[in-house]
């Protein structure tokens, strides 16, 4: 599969756009004034507790609020000190953001602190040494688990990432080496700083895309920006085989935002409307609570019977609210609300269908079922805010 990443600015902001096979997959936008939150590590204080959740509200940052559940966090990184592993307000616990704020929820913060490098992960209240799944080379496995297992402290252990496969083991053991040496580095500054501090700052989307998306499926790295392409040389200087592939647009009179038509495809992924190639339409409607989505026949003229028409319509609307979710960043609960079709087996296909194409979907996505009142509910992991809520100060 080709795939390319174009980075370059929009309006106040830079726009990410993976493109797959000439088609876009993804879409991001971050706003240089408001750069994600999501892995930086802070000097947290507990504001309050609330003990009939089991969790706590601490301030980090410039004046926010994040979730911190105790039931998840039985071990605070207390950086005031302590008798007891109790948080109370005051304290000063070391947090990480694992979940950026989304609509009006708080962001989540935890002590379970991990740093993600090319090939490994340091996680913090894990000891263990674990290696992804999607590696199915048994013998692989082994001689890694051999090598790196050692490392591990009764602190904290490693995920070995996709991305180290068939790589030199070495390269492996120093960057975990590394990642060591920077959690030590975070512990150490972390004491002498002040409540609300910001201990380490998270690379900017772009460049974490760059290091999460894996090299053989990547044909080329974008920009016509010089200061963003200078961040990405810094970041690949030492992964040659990366490098290679970035590349410094340069024409003045055809920017990237025109060559890729990408102020369109920003226009699309806002609408609430998406046409099918058949003549329906898909109205997309996020709520506080959940996502609709509701399929219609619209200008669709198929001359077949109407259960064979409902099929066709419903299979083309399945395919492309698979490509919605994943362009849209939507995730949480999405109810799809098909339009009805008078066969069980037409229903059951339709749905066998839809599942297989929400697993192409890299973010953990699943067919939860068809409610009494026949709605599909599918649920989406959460991981960053959904494109619109990107975009949102802007609209």
């Amino acid at each position: 599969m080709y795939k390319k990443l174009i980075i370059t600015h929009y309006q106040t902001g830079i726009l990410i756009a993976l493109f797959e096979n000439n088609e876009i997959v993804e879409l991001q936008y971050e706003d240089e004034k408001e750069q994600s939150l999501l892995g930086n590590i802070y000097v947290g204080r507990v504001k309050q507790v609330v003990k009939n959740i089991n969790a706590a509200f601490l301030s980090f940052g410039e004046e926010q609020t994040g979730y911190y559940s105790l039931t998840d966090n039985r071990n605070p990184y207390f950086l005031n000190q302590k008798k007891n592993n109790i948080p109370v307000q005051g304290d000063l616990i070391l947090v990480q953001v694992s979940k950026e704020p989304i609509k009006t929820k708080d962001a989540t913060l935890t002590s379970h602190i991990n740093l993600t490098g090319k090939y490994a992960v340091l996680t913090v209240g894990n000891s263990q040494m674990s290696i992804s799944s999607k590696i199915q080379d048994e013998n692989w496995k082994v001689s890694c688990r051999l090598i790196c297992r050692p490392y591990c402290t009764e602190e904290y252990g490693f995920i070995i990432r996709t991305n180290a496969y068939q790589i030199d083991l070495e390269e492996i053991i120093k960057e975990i080496k590394e990642l060591s040496i920077q959690y030590a580095a975070i512990k150490k500054e972390a004491v002498y700083l002040t409540a609300h501090s910001l201990v380490y700052q998270s690379p900017v989307s772009y460049l974490k895309d760059l290091r999460n998306i894996y090299d053989e499926n990547v044909a080329e790295f974008i920009t016509d920006d010089i200061n963003i392409y200078n961040q990405f040389e810094n970041f690949l200087k030492d992964q040659p085989e990366l490098l290679q592939k970035l590349v410094l647009y340069k024409d003045p009179l055809l920017p990237l935002i025109n060559l890729y038509s990408l102020s369109t495809v920003v226009e699309r992924a806002l609408k609430s409307k998406v046409w099918l190639k058949s003549g329906g339409y898909l109205v997309i409607e996020p709520t506080e609570a959940l996502t609709v989505i509701d399929v219609n026949t619209g200008k669709c003229v198929i001359k077949k019977n109407v259960e064979e028409t409902r099929q066709i319509i419903n299979k083309e609307a399945a395919k492309e609210i698979a490509k919605q979710l994943r362009i849209r960043n939507i995730s949480g609960i999405i109810i799809v609300d098909f339009i009805n079709m008078d066969s069980e087996q037409a229903t059951n296909e339709l749905m066998a269908y839809f599942s297989t194409e929400l697993r192409k979907d890299p973010i953990r996505t699943y067919l939860a079922g068809i409610t009494n009142l026949g709605l599909a509910e599918v649920t989406r992991k959460k991981s960053r805010k959904s494109f619109m809520e990107q975009m949102k100060p802007k609209l």
